[in-house]
């Protein structure tokens, strides 16, 4: 808050009066108005008198700076009313009027928006977190329409992930001075997590998949980056919700286990050979297992193909089976 122009004696503020100095505008009596909230660069006789005739418009001081406000006194309004001959005195000594200029903040997160668009041109595709060293930065433009936020100069090393601009904001037909701002570029990843506590053996639907967005240098290890890649999959070990997931935490759903009675399937277009086998190992929906010929002994590779059945590609070691006309 400031005080503009040094006050006048209170001994001549009355003399003024006393004297007569002062001409009687048409129209009724002017009163002070003692808050006021100007908008414009100067103060006007009408802003802090209403009825003042057609003086009003008349600039009789500069505003306060923006966002600011000034306080004038009684010695300083009597000596402008008397300049201007307006009909008014102070009821005393005392009175005076508080000047505010109207502005508005462009905060630090409209600033950093623009700085991450305009970072988002130069590197297509990647997502990134900015924080700007002087985070409190606010620039003050005049009330009214919506201000444009300019940047110029900047330059991003992204080895090290400092960021540099100059920014400037303006609004109706006032620009602020250029600031330096400087800030940390983080470079973040889109991840796939659980929104439930998961254990082993059960199925991972899309459902119970959410995203969440993680600074990449807080990723020390390779994690899945895509939800598809765990749709159908089994935790090998409980998974919190939340927590990022490595490729080896999933595996796909165990269909046979190892030990499990199991059925051979040979098929062709003119026969269908089945034989019934052991498990050797577990396996999951289209993996290879090895699995043994309860009659004969003979380990075959077979494919996984349901619950309880594996295929034969070839019947090269097939053991004898039962024939099947189709």
């Amino acid at each position: 808050m400031t005080r503009i122009f040094p006050p006048l004696a209170a001994s001549l503020v009355i003399g003024l009066f006393a004297t007569g100095a002062l001409t009687t505008t048409a129209g009724a009596e002017p009163v002070l108005r003692n808050n006021v909230v100007v908008t414009g660069p100067s103060i006007r006789l009408g802003d802090l008198f209403s009825d003042a005739g057609p003086r009003a418009a008349i600039e009789i001081a500069p505003a306060p700076a923006l966002g600011g406000r000034t306080v004038l006194d009684a010695a300083w309004l009597a000596a402008r009313a008397h300049e201007q001959k307006l009909d008014w005195q102070p009821k005393s000594r005392y009175e005076q009027a508080t000047v505010e200029r109207a502005s508005q903040s462009v905060p630090a997160e409209s600033i950093v928006a623009e700085l991450k668009q305009e970072l988002g041109n130069r590197l297509p595709g990647v997502q990134s977190e900015l924080t700007l060293d002087n985070a409190d930065l606010r620039l003050l433009v005049p009330a009214g329409p919506a201000p444009a936020i300019l940047i110029d100069a900047m330059t991003f090393d992204a080895r090290s992930g400092r960021l540099t601009a100059y920014v400037t904001a303006s609004a109706g037909d006032v620009t602020t001075d250029r600031v330096r701002v400087t800030g940390r570029v983080r470079r973040m990843l889109e991840m796939p997590v659980l929104t439930r506590l998961v254990a082993p053996g059960e199925t991972i639907a899309a459902q119970d998949i959410e995203t969440i967005t993680l600074p990449a240098d807080r990723l020390n290890q390779s994690f899945v980056v895509g939800a598809a890649d765990l749709v159908g999959k089994t935790p090998r070990r409980s998974i919190r919700p939340g927590e990022p997931i490595r490729p080896s935490d999933v595996q796909t759903p165990v269909v046979i286990r190892r030990g499990e009675l199991v059925t051979v399937v040979f098929q062709s277009a003119a026969l269908l050979l089945t034989a019934q086998a052991k498990a050797l190992e577990d396996g999951t929906q289209g993996q290879a297992i090895r699995v043994s010929n309860t009659r004969s002994g003979k380990t075959l590779d077979a494919t996984v193909n349901g619950p309880g059945t594996v295929f034969l590609a070839t019947l090269s070691t097939t053991p004898a089976a039962t024939a099947q006309k189709e």
